[in-house]
């Protein structure tokens, strides 16, 4: 009798989301995540507003009979990130996992407790609760199709599965990722998280050091810092990210105020003038490229925290397929494509730049129109180093605009 009146509180005051004919449990505490975990196949729903992905799923999806249907007997479960932040569910693998990400279908061996990133939405999560703990069988990164959408509740739950892919298909699925990762970070070179990093590749042009080298440093250490994120991240969950978070916010903060304030302006172009004679002498006992490259690392340690956030879309799957096989290789090679096709395209444009006014780059001096460009910079900077710091506080201010 207690239990069944205990049961009957907990429905009543249970929030809930109505989807069609399917009702989900609206999660907006760990507490009531946890009472939501009923033994039995689950489905986790993580969403966010703004996020067309998610309005697909709840206005086509969920709506579908078949969908609705299929559904039935699963446990459906609702997170809204604007009400209920969280960067990973953490989960029980067995054996194998499939990840769905921009139309590929992958297979991840995987087995034991993990916790698993939240770094988009729409995320599905599917798999079966046993003894209050989640067993991941599926995770959807992304939207899909009802007919599409459908066969995958028939894999998650056992109904149906897929065949094992060949090596040369990984090999080759491998190297597509590659590729489409150094495309986009040449496409994120028009992101406003890029412009502080513009702003400091011309001013070490303008000192005449080695860009190429910097730009080297700066990639190979943003794929370090990324995954080494993403590794801490999948042990310590939200925490890696709330310490990059802090660090990277006050550090854009710090760099906009450069680009801003006169006397700290003047301050930096004197340290780059200083920069430019060290350099000169660096280069004559051969430590000048050394130089240049741990320069180039700093920079890439100020551009992760504010670039990580996003990864890049097609870093997802990896990302989320190294946390389950604590392979993180793929994903440091696809971060280091990112890096490389956004450090390509940064050297296009400041070389560009500089061919198209070489009297500034003699002067050191910015024009009238450059010193405007820097106050723009600043803003910006200054706005993102902001957004980071409240999502280190929780208050999402930077996911809500992943």
């Amino acid at each position: 009798m207690k239990i069944t009146l205990a049961v009957l509180i907990l429905a009543v005051f249970t929030p809930a989301l109505q989807i069609g004919q399917l009702q989900f449990t609206d999660v907006t505490s760990p507490q009531v995540y946890t009472n939501a975990l009923r033994e039995g196949p689950v489905l986790i729903f993580i969403h966010q507003p703004l996020c067309p992905g998610c309005d697909y799923l709840e206005t086509q999806v969920f709506t579908n009979d078949r969908v609705a249907t299929a559904l039935r007997d699963v446990n459906l479960i609702s997170i809204d990130l604007a009400d209920y932040l969280v960067r990973n569910v953490e989960a029980v693998a067995e054996g194998q996992v499939y990840i769905y990400y921009g139309n590929s279908l992958r297979v991840q061996k995987a087995s034991g407790r993990h916790n698993i990133p939240v770094v988009g939405t729409p995320t599905v999560i599917m798999g079966h609760v046993k003894n209050g703990t989640l067993h991941v069988t599926f995770v959807m990164i992304g939207d899909a199709e009802p007919d599409t959408f459908l066969k995958f509740l028939e894999i998650a739950y056992g109904q149906t599965s897929t065949p094992q892919r060949p090596a040369a298909d990984e090999r080759i699925q491998a190297f597509v990722q590659i590729a489409l990762s150094f495309a986009a970070g040449a496409a994120s070179v028009f992101s406003p998280c890029v412009l502080p990093v513009l702003a400091i590749a011309a001013t070490t042009y303008l000192a005449r050091r080695s860009l190429p080298v910097v730009l080297m440093g700066m990639a190979a250490s943003y794929a370090v810092i990324a995954t080494a994120v993403s590794t801490a991240a999948a042990w310590v969950g939200a925490v890696a990210n709330t310490v990059l978070y802090t660090i990277g916010g006050a550090l854009l903060v710090a760099m906009g105020a450069v680009l801003m304030v006169e006397k700290l302006n003047r301050a930096f172009m004197m340290w780059a003038s200083r920069l430019q004679t060290s350099a000169y002498k660096a280069s004559k006992q051969g430590v000048g490229k050394i130089g240049d490259f741990m320069l180039g690392a700093s920079l890439g340690a100020v551009w992760a925290p504010c670039i990580a956030p996003f990864f890049g879309a097609v870093v997802v799957a990896n990302l989320v397929a190294s946390v389950l096989s604590g392979n993180y290789l793929l994903l440091f090679a696809a971060t280091l494509a990112y890096a490389a096709g956004l450090a390509l395209v940064i050297y296009l444009l400041v070389a560009t730049v500089r061919r198209g006014a070489s009297h500034a780059t003699k002067s050191m001096k910015w024009s009238a129109l450059g010193r405007k460009i820097e106050y723009i910079v600043g803003i910006v900077s200054i706005t993102l180093g902001i957004l980071l710091i409240g999502e280190a506080l929780g208050l999402g201010t930077f996911s809500f605009f992943k």
